[in-house]
């Protein structure tokens, strides 16, 4: 299968990340604001203009810099693990919720062929370029006799990640558990894998004349599921995260440059846990005949 279950290929959340690029770009910013707004000190000045050949005297320059810096600082933080957790905070109702949707949605196996062929395109009297051009695009679902859940439960599921918060005894337990989700599809034998590739096999005959190329696509979904497999569970016993956890929040913290201290006591309040889905699937099976 496309998508194995392994307890070992399961992706964990670190639970104290280095952020290391963001402590960088934060030094890079706030220097680069003084220099902008003061000017270079007399010793790094001199010494900035041996290295990089620029002007420090020249405030146009040195604008420049800190926007080159303060942009790369906006792009790191717009994609930090942590505002991806803070943008899906959920109750334990909630991620219980979700998880039993989950166990109950049927796996929807779908694959896409994309017909292309490339195009070259003269720009000029000797540069060449060229691109693809897709002429068609057909859809087709895998049609499987049955399957089952394979995840153990949701009581399994449930207890897994409220028991991160226990996890490593400490007395000051986190109230708060970073939810990576993943889900697998298995075959309930062989005969089911071959049975797929069989029919995926036939989908890719039917197409790959339409054209000079033929892309194959696969896609194995669950209605509901959270595209970006990541949400922030409150464990409300040990208490709720309140408006410093929420996107808000980063925002403000990532504004005054204190992006990194954020981080730090987001990760100080957060439990690590790890939910896998799995769904076992069964081929269409011809009947025996009676008798």
């Amino acid at each position: 299968t496309p998508w194995p279950a392994d307890a070992e290929s399961l992706v964990m959340e670190r639970r104290r990340p280095k952020h290391w690029k963001a402590c960088a770009l934060t030094v890079a910013v706030v220097s680069l604001a003084r220099v902008a707004a003061f000017g270079c000190p007399c010793a790094l000045a001199s010494a900035a203009r041996r290295f990089l050949d620029v002007d420090c005297e020249n405030r146009r320059a040195r604008v420049v810099a800190f926007l080159i810096a303060a942009v790369a600082y906006v792009l790191e933080a717009a994609r930090s693990s942590s505002l991806r957790y803070v943008r899906d905070v959920r109750s334990a109702e909630e991620v219980d919720g979700f998880l039993r949707d989950a166990l109950d949605a049927a796996p929807a196996v779908a694959w896409a062929a994309s017909s292309y062929h490339y195009e070259r395109r003269r720009s000029g009297a000797h540069a060449e370029s060229s691109r693809r051009v897709v002429t068609s695009v057909h859809r087709d679902d895998w049609r499987y006799g049955a399957w089952r859940d394979a995840s153990g439960g949701l009581d399994f599921l449930a207890a897994r990640w409220r028991d991160a918060c226990s996890a490593g005894g400490t007395a000051a337990r986190p109230s708060l558990v970073k939810i990576r989700l993943r889900k697998a599809l298995v075959f309930d034998d062989i005969a089911t894998g071959d049975d797929y590739h069989a029919q995926l096999a036939s989908f890719a005959r039917a197409h790959r004349h339409r054209d000079v190329h033929l892309a194959l696509e696969q896609d194995f979904d669950l209605a509901g599921w959270d595209a970006d497999e990541r949400m922030l569970g409150v464990r409300r016993p040990l208490g709720a995260p309140g408006r410093l956890w929420t996107p808000a929040g980063f925002w403000i913290a990532t504004s005054l440059g204190l992006t990194v201290p954020y981080r730090g006591l987001l990760e100080r309040r957060c439990a690590v846990s790890t939910l896998e889905v799995v769904k076992r699937v069964r081929s269409l099976r011809p009947e025996a005949p009676p008798g």
